[in-house]
């Protein structure tokens, strides 16, 4: 980074960026290496610090820092609903881009669908 980010922003940030929008956006602009020149073209949403949505991605991301393997499938299927929203997604965008994880398993792509809420995203921001 550039600049310095305060903790919470940093734990957002970390959500965003392993959020499944963020995986999908890298491998369609990827060729066979993620450079720091990708990285820096990819567009990253900017949730208003404090709001309730900054606030969830930060602490779901902290939360899941200290998860060992899949034992909190609920936490990771609401990071990933969250970030979708901050990408400003509709339910059929996310659909697609989910679908393009055949190695994930249904049963976590249907928790997410469940925590998505389209358009929370664009107002919490």
């Amino acid at each position: 980074m550039k600049s310095p980010l305060a903790p919470d922003a940093q734990w957002c940030l970390c959500a965003l960026l392993n959020s499944f929008v963020a995986n999908y956006l890298i491998r369609l602009r990827v060729s066979t290496h993620v450079t720091l020149a990708l990285m820096e073209r990819l567009p990253v949403p900017r949730p208003l610090e404090g709001s309730t949505l900054f606030v969830e991605l930060a602490d779901l991301a902290r939360q899941l820092s200290s998860s060992v393997g899949d034992t909190n499938t609920d936490a990771y299927a609401r990071l990933q609903a969250r970030a979708a929203q901050a990408y400003g997604l509709t339910q059929p965008e996310f659909d697609y881009v989910l679908g393009t994880f055949p190695l994930i398993d249904e049963n976590v792509k249907d928790a997410t669908r469940r925590y998505f809420v389209p358009g929370v995203g664009a107002a919490a921001m």
